[in-house]
């Protein structure tokens, strides 16, 4: 299914990380690639929205256009992002640049001579091979009509972002690019579309080029801003100034199990003496990277750490706080805007960090199931697609460490 408008919501929670991402949709202030040409197809499904990572087809990022009207929104679009500023035809750029200064212009009595003067401006960088399209508004973000030799002209001269640092408090800042490699828009379109497929019609969905200089946003989620939001935090909660452990506590009974289930879930069982809490882990929020940093953090000794895993409905946190003792922690998992407390103990630092690392190493090495962990599209695809899950976890330094 395609989205083909949504209204604009802003994020309920401004905390926010860098992410690295080479597709999917943008959220920080697009300042460093606008303007732009985007060479894109209206609408995008929910995965186009929260991808952000692809080994396919880096590149493909959803920018959304705001809308007016009686309910104001963002209509998404998906496709490849060309910064003028990495033109290499010094006259083109130029050229091109120009454009926003039109836009914005004050003299231009009327939207036809906003249109003219743009156009003006794109002849001057493409001799008649790009065209305002018809009836299209001239605001930060319009279509444009290609001509037959427009892509002959971007493989000429242009670079597209491939990779990019984002920050949905922030800006959006380029990391890597590349040549612009389709000499034609039918080169571009099987390309496109190789990767993606048809419509369920059979049909395959145009791509059409944009101007972009600005009246762009972002369609928050719940999906897209968890994974803008910092992936650990410092709990300010610090026991250890004001309270020593009892003599004789012992250590509580540790146990850490992960299982696999079905269409996109697994399972992190944890127990402390005789409770057990079960945590639901959703692909649809990956839990993974974080609970390796979090183990990490834990096994060195940098503490406090928190983080949160997202079940869908409600969230599950894991605090583990010093103690008057370097060697001991005390384990807390809540509920997130309940004031539960599931499991609590006091245990051996090391014990944790270890118990976590034998488990996560076991559960990915004879456990791990790709083909229920990602549902994106055709089942005999996924354990191809996906299989870098895997390998990501059990390469990461700390589990590849005692491997």
């Amino acid at each position: 299914m395609t989205l083909i408008w949504s209204r604009s919501d802003e994020p309920k929670h401004p905390q926010a990380r860098d992410v690295k991402r080479n597709c999917g949709q943008l959220l920080g202030r697009l300042d460093e690639l606008l303007p732009c040409l985007y060479i894109a197809q209206h609408g995008a499904s929910g995965y186009d929205l929260r991808e952000h990572k692809t080994e396919t087809a880096p590149g493909l990022f959803a920018v959304g256009a705001r809308t007016g009207g009686d309910r104001p929104g963002v209509a998404p679009h998906v496709g490849l992002l060309l910064p003028l500023s990495l033109c290499r035809d010094e006259k083109a750029r130029a050229s091109l640049l120009e454009i926003p200064a039109l836009i914005d212009s004050a003299t231009s009595a009327t939207m036809s001579d906003k249109r003219r003067a743009v156009q003006g401006r794109l002849d001057d960088a493409f001799g008649g091979d790009l065209r305002v399209a018809d009836k299209e508004s001239i605001d930060g973000l319009f279509a444009l009509t290609p001509g037959a030799g427009l892509f002959q002209r971007l493989h000429d001269s242009f670079d597209y972002v491939t990779e990019v640092v984002d920050n949905a408090a922030g800006v959006v800042r380029v990391a890597e690019t590349g040549r612009f490699g389709w000499c034609s828009y039918g080169e571009l379109m099987e390309w496109y579309h190789g990767l993606r497929g048809s419509d369920r019609f059979g049909a395959w969905s145009a791509l059409t080029p944009f101007f972009v200089c600005g009246n762009t946003g972002a369609l928050y989620s719940y999906s897209t801003e968890r994974w803008a939001r910092a992936g650990l935090s410092r709990p300010a909660e610090e026991p250890a100034r004001w309270f020593v452990l009892r003599p004789g506590l012992p250590d509580a009974r540790l146990g850490v199990r992960l299982e696999m289930g079905e269409y996109g879930w697994a399972k992190l069982h944890l127990t402390l003496d005789d409770a057990t809490v079960t945590i639901h882990l959703s692909e649809v929020f990956d839990p993974f990277p974080e609970l390796l940093a979090w183990g990490r953090e834990i096994g060195e000794g940098d503490l406090p750490i928190e983080m949160e895993i997202d079940e869908e409905g409600q969230e599950a946190v894991l605090t583990v706080l010093r103690t008057d003792d370097p060697q001991r922690v005390l384990l807390r998992v809540t509920r997130k805007y309940e004031n539960t407390t599931l499991v609590e103990g006091v245990v051996a630092r090391a014990a944790l960090a270890a118990a976590l690392k034998v488990e996560l190493i076991r559960f990915f090495t004879v456990e791990f199931d790709p083909q229920h962990w990602d549902l994106r599209g055709d089942p005999d695809d996924i354990e191809d697609d996906y299989v870098h899950v895997k390998d990501a976890v059990l390469n990461h330094p700390w589990l590849a460490s005692t491997q």
